[in-house]
């Protein structure tokens, strides 16, 4: 896990449209809870190493999949799937160069959503 430090945690917006915005750059979403959940996004996929850019979010009034519901975003993070078998080779991945070039693409992807979430909601 690779933790981003962005203007993204604290920032709300409404469900649906946030949901239909993610949806358009590849995120799926998934619910924890009525109160809490996550959008994924798929930063890099290289053989059975890929890497995701976590979006954690909370509800902040009413329940998922109403149309007027506020959410407000956590502290995003880069999380890696490997298979197993891998993962070994998988800890060479991540050495500090790549560490440093996929916290910067991961900060670059969550800058386009805040700037969207400031101009459109």
């Amino acid at each position: 896990m690779i933790a981003l430090h962005t203007n993204l945690p604290g920032k709300q917006g409404v469900f649906l449209k946030l949901k239909l915005y993610l949806k358009e750059l590849g995120f799926t979403i998934a619910e924890n809870s009525n109160y809490h959940g996550y959008f994924n996004g798929l930063l890099s996929s290289q053989a059975e190493r890929k890497l995701y850019l976590y979006l954690p979010y909370r509800v902040l009034q009413e329940e998922h999949n109403q149309p007027s519901v506020q959410i407000e975003f956590g502290n995003p993070q880069i999380i890696h799937h490997a298979d197993i078998r891998y993962f070994d080779s998988f800890q060479a991945y991540l050495h500090k160069p790549d560490l440093y070039d996929w916290k910067l693409k991961g900060e670059q992807a969550v800058q386009q959503i805040i700037n969207h979430i400031d101009n459109n909601l």
